[in-house]
């Protein structure tokens, strides 16, 4: 066979050629496999990476949530400044020994919950909490926020722990968001039964539309009057004069809000000034008021329980305390402490408080003082420095400016204490009057507190009686059952009444305690991880 068909014949054989595709078949097939096992790969670390994240978040909902708690616990909680934190218990780290947990103690921290300053301001201090720590302005004025930070697994040993964060704004709804608060706008039926009763007991307990056109419930009228702060009332507000509501230019816009259920249609905007988006009043959800205060007495210390009539001069955080011995004496005390967790009660003594102690035409007279020795009715006066409230079983009658240290009369106070005024009947300005002509009072007087009568009224005794005293000023919050009395014809005071901005995110010791309302998480947030 000659060279050249050899070569031909060799050209044509297909034994390497076999061999070739077999190892280009195993190389493609080494490549998909590498690239399939990369991606699976790929997906179980994503996998593990998200149920990490998932845990990271959850640790940060657990913070809100141990946040929220201490709220409850102590509502001025936030004004320490502090900030919360929880690690890996005993059992948890049981895998690991001493040296391997000093060496990882930071990766034993679950959550941080740490508070974030206010708008412009670039911490929270302690000095000067709502400075620093509450929003003034805009949408989420009157709230302050909080950043919780949980941790999950790391996800190796070089890697940083995967984390998620949580910020968390708090919000207080309550009485406290109002300046003015009423159930009925009607004229307390505790006032006029003893010349009334069938007129009082018509009345009573009855919004405008339940009784309109039924029987001639004495009201009470808008005219002339200042609010300058949020309104509610879960009735219909009789406006025939020009009146401000609400103050003009704030932010956010105040409320003015009258109760869809029982109000009648709002048809007067015209005869008041509202500050209002709407110049007018609002229809709006119903506030329902609390029945009574006695859940009060559940957070009782001895040093703040007191029995039978009882006087309260307020100096600092001392105070000087009146009340009548067993001799029939009045005995004083100076220098007392308030009581360490800021609360006060008076309580009947075992004799019970007497029917028909108070009427509104010998109020403050020697008799009706004498006939109340029993009765838990506290009177008030002085300045404080210290946080307080001071509730009673009858009545509290303010019987002398009452205002935080250091603030003077009408001017806003920058302090962090505040007080409380709670009366299961009456809350009181003193006005002694007989014959027409004024007794021991005073004029202008000044009122710097959150005031709650829950089955009654906030009333000036014999405000139809004597001069006219000039204005009755009230720098805090009023909630009141009824409408009170302060002026009539002529005689007693006029209004001047200016909401504490205060009392929106603060409350004195247990006020809200009555009215099941406190801190509550308002909106939440997941930041992107960085």
């Amino acid at each position: 066979m000659s060279p050249h068909n050899t070569l031909l014949k060799t050209l044509r054989e297909e034994s390497g050629f076999t061999m070739i595709i077999a190892l280009g078949v195993m190389f493609i097939t080494g490549l998909l496999l590498v690239a399939a096992f990369t991606v699976a790969n790929g997906d179980v670390h994503n996998s593990q990476r998200d149920v990490h994240a998932k845990q990271a978040y959850y640790e940060a909902i657990a913070g809100l949530q141990q946040y929220e708690y201490e709220l409850q616990a102590e509502p001025n909680f936030w004004q320490t400044c502090k900030t919360v934190e929880s690690k890996l218990s005993t059992e948890e780290k049981s895998g690991e020994s001493l040296a391997e947990q000093a060496n990882k103690e930071k990766e034993h921290v679950k959550y941080v919950v740490t508070p974030l300053p206010a708008n412009k301001q670039s911490a929270c201090s302690t000095s000067s909490p709502f400075t620093t720590m509450i929003e003034s302005k805009g949408r989420y004025a009157n709230t302050f926020r909080i950043r919780s930070t949980g941790y999950g697994p790391s996800e190796s040993n070089t890697a940083p722990r995967v984390t998620r964060t949580v910020i968390g704004t708090f919000g207080v709804n309550g009485f406290l968001d109002y300046l003015w608060y009423t159930n009925f706008e009607t004229e307390d039926p505790g006032l006029y039964e003893e010349n009334n009763a069938t007129l009082a007991a018509q009345c009573k307990g009855k919004h405008y539309l339940e009784w309109k056109g039924k029987y001639n419930c004495p009201t009470i009228e808008w005219n002339g009057d200042s609010i300058e702060g949020p309104f509610h009332t879960e009735d219909y507000a009789r406006i025939t004069g020009t009146s401000t509501f609400g103050r003009p230019n704030h932010e956010p816009v105040d409320p003015v809000e009258m109760a869809g259920t029982y109000s009648s249609p709002i048809t007067n905007c015209t005869q008041a000034v509202f500050n209002t988006a709407s110049k007018c009043a609002e229809v709006s959800k119903s506030l329902p008021l609390p029945a009574e205060d006695t859940s009060l007495k559940f957070y009782l210390e001895a040093s703040g329980t007191y029995e039978g009539e009882t006087w309260l001069t307020l100096e600092g955080t001392k105070m000087t305390v009146k009340k009548y011995n067993t001799k029939g004496e009045i005995e004083t005390k100076t220098g007392v402490s308030m009581p360490p967790n800021g609360l006060i009660y008076v309580k009947n003594t075992a004799a019970g408080c007497p029917a028909g102690v108070f009427s509104v035409e010998e109020a403050d007279t020697s008799t009706e003082e004498k006939n109340a020795k029993t009765c838990g009715t506290v009177f008030v006066s002085g300045t404080y420095e210290k946080s307080l409230t001071i509730a009673s079983e009858q009545d509290v009658i303010v019987n002398g400016n009452v205002s935080p240290k250091g603030t003077t009369l009408g001017n806003t106070p920058t302090s962090a204490y505040v007080l409380g005024l709670i009366a299961n009947n009456y809350v009181r300005v003193y006005h002694p009057c007989s014959g027409g002509t004024n007794g021991t009072s005073w004029k202008n007087p000044y009122v710097y507190a959150a005031i709650l009568a829950t089955k009654h009224s906030w009333i000036v005794d014999n405000s139809g009686c004597g001069a006219l005293q000039g204005e009755l000023n009230i720098v805090g919050a009023l909630a009141q059952n009824y409408r009170g009395v302060v002026y009539r014809n002529g005689h007693g005071y006029e209004k001047h009444y200016v909401y504490d901005e205060r009392l929106a995110t603060d409350e004195p010791p247990y006020f809200l305690a009555p009215l099941k309302a406190g801190w509550k998480i308002t909106r939440e947030v997941s930041q992107k991880p960085g």
